[in-house]
C-alpha cells in the first residue's frame, strides 16, 4: 500500500487559463501519494468561463472566486497557506498576502529576467528572440523580479507566431510546474538566485503603435511583427489606409500588395 508523506503542504493556487487546468491535474496527480490541502482561487476576470472553476470541482478542491485585495487576504488567512502559487494571475499579489506564506511563487511565461510583464509571446517574436520559456520564481511585491528557482526553455523558430509559441509555453508552463511541485513536496524549495540586473523592461498590457503596423519600420521588423499579433481568435496587426480604412494582416505578402495604400502619418 502507499503511504501519505507525513508533512501536510496547505497549498494555495492562485490562476487562470488552461495553464491554471494544467497545474490542478498536477497537483490531483501528486497528491495521490502526498498529503495536500488545496484552495483554488480565481478572478472574476478569468478566460474561459467556469474553466478553472469546473477543473476545481472535478479533482475535488476547493474553489473561490475572489473579486478584492481585501477578500483575498481573508480567504488566505483562513486557510494559512504553506505555498502558494501564482500561476497567469492578472492582479499584484499584496504584500499583506505574501507575509501569509513562507514561500510564495509565480510562474511567468519567459526566461526572466527578459520580458517582464504582459504579452510575452508577442514580444519573443517581435524582438527576434532565439529562445524562450518559462521561469518559477519567488513573489515580491515587484512584478517578476523574486529570485529564480527553475526555468524551462522552448525555441523560437523563424516562421513562428503567437499562436505556435503559446502552445509550446503551455507545455513548457506544465513541465516547470510539475517539476517544482515536485521538489517542494520532496526536498523543498531553494531560495533561488537572484536574477541579473540591468536594462531589462517591463511590458504593460498593450501592443506597440496600438497594435497597427508602422510604415517607417524594415520588412523584417514589420513580418516579425505580424508574426507576433497572429493568436486568432483575437484582432491581429492591422494598417491604416489612404481611404480612411482598416485592414487587417497574416502576411507580409498581403501587406506588401496594399503597401503603396497604406496611410503614412
Amino acid at each position: 500500500w502507499l503511504k501519505f508523506a507525513s508533512c501536510v503542504m496547505r497549498l494555495a493556487l492562485l490562476g487562470q487559463k488552461d495553464a491554471m487546468c494544467r497545474a490542478l491535474a498536477e497537483v490531483a496527480h501528486r497528491r495521490r501519494v502526498h498529503h495536500v490541502e488545496v484552495i483554488v482561487i480565481a478572478p472574476p476576470e478569468q478566460e474561459g468561463p467556469y474553466l478553472v472553476r469546473d477543473a476545481a470541482s472535478r479533482y475535488g478542491f476547493d474553489f473561490r472566486c475572489v473579486s478584492t485585495d481585501a477578500e483575498l487576504e481573508s480567504t488566505l488567512r483562513d486557510f494559512r497557506p504553506s505555498l502558494l502559487a501564482s500561476i497567469l494571475y492578472p492582479r499584484r499579489v499584496p504584500q499583506a498576502v505574501l507575509d501569509l506564506c513562507p514561500d510564495a511563487i509565480n510562474f511567468h511565461p519567459s526566461l526572466l529576467p527578459m520580458h517582464r510583464g504582459s504579452h510575452t509571446q508577442f514580444w519573443s517574436i517581435f524582438d527576434g528572440d532565439s529562445v524562450t520559456g518559462v521561469t518559477c520564481h519567488r513573489m515580491l511585491l515587484k512584478f517578476d523580479a523574486g529570485a529564480t528557482i527553475h526555468q524551462v526553455e522552448r525555441p523560437v523558430t523563424e516562421d513562428e507566431t503567437a499562436l505556435s509559441l503559446n502552445k509550446k509555453l503551455a507545455g513548457a508552463m506544465e513541465e516547470c510546474f510539475a517539476f517544482v511541485i515536485g521538489l517542494a513536496l520532496t526536498a523543498g524549495l531553494p531560495a533561488g538566485e537572484p536574477q541579473p540586473t540591468g536594462d531589462f523592461p517591463y511590458h504593460p498590457r498593450r501592443f506597440p503603435n496600438q497594435g497597427f503596423i508602422d510604415p517607417a519600420w524594415d520588412d523584417c521588423k514589420i513580418e516579425r511583427f505580424i508574426r507576433a499579433m497572429y493568436m486568432p481568435p483575437y484582432v491581429g496587426a492591422q494598417c491604416r489606409l489612404v481611404n480612411g480604412t482598416t485592414l487587417q494582416v497574416v502576411t507580409l505578402q498581403q501587406y506588401n500588395d496594399v503597401r503603396t495604400t497604406v496611410a503614412v502619418d
